[in-house]
């Protein structure tokens, strides 16, 4: 099922497993985005790859103090949406030994990606190489291309300035398909996409 903004509603509560509309009755209009189900959602996902996004992602928030289940805003086009990230807390421990951007740049693409996921449906049919305007070729639920460009800053997207520049980045991507930039904040965690 769809809700009229386009978003999938999943079959299975998140909070008790039971199918809906048959469960505990949380609100469903709320996304659940958990880290730990990234190889899930996108199957093609190298193990290393997504076992190295989830514990980066965990380093990423836990060096804002989030805690498992913080509100993520959620922005796709302009229409809003609910959602609680969820992620299994790191220790910290090798966290001083891994670039501070590359933390960033790496939870933005985790959460994009769980997020496209749980959103739409999109799972990843392969990773783009530079010079393809774009970090990701998935598919949607109709089996069309869409080329997803993510970004992460650390604060705020003030003025939404790196939104435009990656909108702008993923336009010029030559394969026939839907192109969308993603910028995620990490604090306070938010998750806005364009569509050009």
């Amino acid at each position: 099922p769809s809700t009229p903004t386009g978003f999938s509603t999943p079959a299975r509560c998140f909070h008790c497993s039971n199918p809906r509309p048959l469960c505990c009755r949380m609100p469903h209009d709320m996304m659940e985005i958990d880290l730990g189900r990234l190889l899930d959602m996108h199957p093609l996902l190298s193990h290393s790859t997504a076992r190295e996004y989830v514990y980066r992602a965990a380093i990423g928030l836990d060096r804002h103090r989030h805690m498992p289940g913080v509100p993520l805003a959620v922005q796709f086009d302009g229409g809003r949406r609910k959602a609680n990230l969820f992620w299994s807390a790191s220790s910290g421990e090798g966290g001083a030994q891994l670039d501070f951007h590359r933390i960033t740049e790496d939870t933005a693409e985790a959460v994009a990606l769980a997020l496209v996921h749980v959103a739409n449906a999109w799972t990843i049919r392969r990773r783009l190489q530079r010079g393809e305007s774009a970090d990701w070729l998935l598919i949607d639920g109709e089996r069309k291309l869409v080329a997803l460009e993510v970004s992460g800053v650390d604060r705020l997207d003030t003025g939404q300035r790196r939104l435009k520049e990656k909108a702008e980045q993923v336009r010029r991507c030559r394969i026939e398909a839907t192109k969308v930039a993603c910028v995620t904040e990490l604090s306070p965690p938010r998750c806005r996409t364009r569509t050009v």
